[in-house]
């Protein structure tokens, strides 16, 4: 159950939390390669406290706790868009992490691409 496991979070949760003003973090498992006309690797989210001490890892339902994982950048895509993500900043080495502020709100330096619009 998910009062068991406070380090996780279900995709109905990480909307509440996104609310509360955590960031979303990409991390790339396995790193990206490209076949034909389109990227493939392994991909996972986490909700991460802006000061950073808190983070809770995407798992597929509150029954089932298994880490949930993106395998093409457009499934990960369409993902961060179904959250608000105006932009996408996509790792595509093992290891790095690119994070992504929540709907409407202007991400921090180094937290991920600023959108600039024209008055």
């Amino acid at each position: 159950m998910i009062e068991e496991a406070p380090n996780v979070v279900t995709e109905d949760g990480l909307r509440g939390l996104l609310a509360e003003h955590y960031l979303i973090e990409v991390v790339c498992k396995d790193g990206a390669e490209k076949r034909h006309n389109s990227w493939y690797g392994t991909w996972v989210i986490r909700a991460v406290a802006e000061d950073g001490r808190d983070d809770k890892m995407l798992v597929t339902s509150r029954s089932y706790l298994k880490v949930r994982e993106f395998k093409t950048i457009v499934g990960l895509v369409s993902f961060l868009a179904d959250m608000g993500c105006t932009t996408a900043s996509i790792p595509l080495v093992e290891g790095a992490r690119e994070r992504h502020a929540a709907p409407g709100r202007t991400p921090e330096p180094g937290t991920g691409p600023v959108l600039v619009k024209d008055n």
